[in-house]
């Protein structure tokens, strides 16, 4: 690997492990090679924990990068075009050849401007004194025996501008001192350390935060008082309800306490600490401002507050600290663990400011230009992934999904935008459904739910899990089932009471469950049971499916009467002969057709498929096409129906 590459990858793997040094896809570093010719750079939105020799980097041109900030026809842009201009111009001078659409960082011009080896971080030692009114003098006199004192730089908007005021504060500096500062304190924004080798880049950070802490107030570890689950879970649906009724969104909603969110809730001044706006470009980006601090959980508050916000032409927050229970963040679960560090800093740096002097927080102009500016768009898109699909944000649980149509169902309702739960008593199937969900949508959020749908603990239980993990929910399709089939005078007693508990039993205390959850949370929601043509129109020899199968329709109708005064709509769908990975259709099934009928067993599929209008074989993404339709608000008016999806085997009438 290439020395400076392997540098990068050292200085970035070793601050980015940090989460008190810069968190999510924060912080920049860059190390040029030798002939200072070349640099290499973080890609925008990429964790500095996470990159590697082959990814999360760009190279490029320095004097190419250089030139960005001499020409003119830049600098007399307007400020949007300008910074697209920038974005394009810096990939323009990527030298890598790299196939990635990876960007390299926006601050790469700034970059080039220092000495070999740059980290840019937001530590929560840094940021209590550069987003204090007595910043740039309670610095003065943390550094007052540095050799070379540190460069303040007062706020300027990130990307060209910084660039460019820091040229300028460097050019100066470098007459005064005849040397480049190593160290840079940017106001309202973190922290630039600059040095000709990464051991000396990493010992000047090392030093800088010890420095910056001597002076501030530490969080104790300390025994937390432990919160009922019950307490917990009515403020996720709480919330999640607000969050809805106020912002039209589907979404997760994560809970976290600990000593850092403890301390701060013991604050005498925590209100009015959060009172104010955004206090770094991450806060603003991440979590659309400081966390809403609730006395008491209540949605109708929380949406109050919400609304406000939005008609203020603000953004609505995303992350809510209710006092003595801790903090809810309504993001997708792997981004809710950033957010919750960057709160967490926040939280640390908004406490200490207040004591050194006075906190100073990002103004309506320079939040409107981070809310505007592309690269920070592009950067959270990076990190937290863009969602799309009819069911964006929906919390959807499948039974039997580890195989068969649960499994195409699971599919299809990720494909839609969906989290999805992964319900089935094979647990190994069921990883595997979510290995392949990972493989073609690496965003998607999925939960493997080992889950015996007819026993009562276990299901209530499952459902507990799904709480705990996305803190709500707004679809359940009941799909695990069997299929014991023989004639009427021969099939066992077991059998049949098995497929009762199975495909009733088992749609029942789903049903039951989910509902409780959405009548609780008060969002609507859609039940799906997935029946068979064989409930509206009996086959011969299936008197367990057949009679389970009409049962899951009645039990929908019924369900579809109780729960329409809470918004739950129910349906079923009414699939025909699906073979395509059925564990119904295994060799003794089809064996058992072929008899029935008097044909050989390689004719059994060929036949079925004859028997319909479409002479078409039907797969499972056609059933979950139709599902994914009946719980998207498409259908939000259809309730107590059946849709047949058999390629029209079946007329319902």
């Amino acid at each position: 690997m290439n020395k400076a590459l392997a540098q990068l990858i050292k200085i970035s793997n070793v601050t980015g492990k940090d989460a008190t040094l810069t968190q999510g896809g924060g912080g920049n570093t860059s190390v040029k090679t030798d002939d200072g010719k070349s640099m290499y750079i973080k890609a925008s939105g990429t964790a500095l924990k996470d990159m590697d020799e082959k990814q999360g980097w760009r190279r490029l041109n320095i004097d190419d990068v250089l030139g960005i900030l001499t020409d003119k026809t830049i600098a007399s842009l307007d400020t949007s075009r300008r910074e697209i201009e920038v974005v394009n111009r810096l990939l323009i001078c990527c030298d890598d050849n790299a196939k990635s659409q990876a960007r390299p960082s926006v601050e790469a011009h700034l970059h080039a401007l220092l000495d070999k080896v740059v980290i840019h971080l937001h530590p929560n030692a840094v940021g209590s004194y550069v987003n204090c009114k007595k910043g740039q003098e309670l610095m003065n006199q943390l550094f007052k025996d540095q050799k070379l004192p540190p460069l303040w730089v007062s706020y300027a908007d990130p990307g060209f501008m910084l660039a460019t005021k820091i040229k300028s504060l460097v050019a100066d500096y470098k007459k005064q001192y005849n040397a480049m500062p190593a160290i840079l304190f940017l106001e309202k924004h973190g922290l630039f350390i600059t040095a000709s080798t990464d051991t000396k880049a990493l010992k000047i950070v090392r030093d800088v935060i010890k420095k910056c802490n001597s002076k501030l107030k530490q969080i104790k570890a300390a025994k937390l008082k432990k919160i009922a689950v019950e307490k917990i879970n009515s403020c996720k649906l709480a919330v999640r309800k607000a969050f809805f009724n106020a912002t039209g969104q589907y979404t997760s909603v994560s809970y976290f306490y600990d000593n850092e969110i403890a301390s701060f809730m013991k604050e005498k001044q925590a209100v009015k600490m959060l009172s104010s706006q955004a206090i770094a470009p991450d806060e603003l980006v991440y979590a659309n401002g400081p966390a809403l601090w609730f006395e008491k959980c209540s949605a109708q508050r929380i949406e109050a507050k919400l609304k406000r916000q939005i008609n203020s032409g603000n953004k609505p927050a995303t992350t809510f600290l209710v006092k003595n229970v801790g903090l809810f963040v309504t993001a997708k679960k792997f981004s809710s663990l950033v957010i919750r560090d960057i709160v967490a800093s926040s939280l640390f740096i908004r406490a200490n400011a207040a004591r050194l002097g006075g906190l100073i927080t990002l103004n309506k102009r320079q939040q409107q230009f981070i809310n505007q500016w592309e690269s920070e768009a592009f950067r959270k898109k990076m990190a937290t992934g863009a969602g799309h699909g009819q069911l964006v944000g929906r919390i959807a649980v499948v039974t039997g999904a580890g195989s068969g149509l649960g499994k195409a169902i699971a599919i299809g309702l990720a494909r839609a935008g969906a989290c999805v739960v992964l319900a089935d008593i094979d647990a190994a199937s069921a990883e595997n459904t979510a290995r392949i969900i990972k493989e073609e949508l690496p965003l998607s959020q999925s939960l493997v739910l080992k889950c015996n749908v007819t026993d009562e603990k276990s299901v209530k239980d499952g459902f507990g899990k799904i709480l705990d993990e996305f803190g709500g929910l707004d679809i359940l399709v009941n799909a695990a089932g069997v299929a014991p089939a023989g004639p009427m005078t021969e099939i066992p007693v077991e059998k049949w009471r098995f497929a009762l508990e199975v495909n009733l039993t088992g749609y029942f205390l789903m049903a039951q469950n989910a509902a409780k959850i959405m009548i609780a949370q008060g969002m609507a929601g859609a039940i799906v049971n997935l029946t068979s043509k064989s409930g509206l129109e009996a086959s011969k020899n299936n008197t367990p499916y057949n009679a389970t199968k009409a049962g899951e329709i009645h039990m929908a109708r019924g369900w579809a009467l109780e729960l329409g005064q809470y918004g739950i709509r129910v349906n079923c769908v009414a699939a025909g002969n699906v073979f395509e990975g059925s564990k119904i259709w295994n060799p003794r099934y089809i064996k058992e057709c072929a008899e029935k009928y008097d044909i050989m067993p390689e004719e059994v599929i060929p036949y079925y498929i004859s028997k319909t209008a479409l002479n078409k074989e039907i797969k499972g993404r056609d059933i979950a096409d139709s599902i994914v339709f009946l719980c998207s608000d498409s259908a939000r008016k259809i309730t107590g129906q059946t849709i047949v999806t058999d390629a029209g085997q079946v007329m319902v009438r």
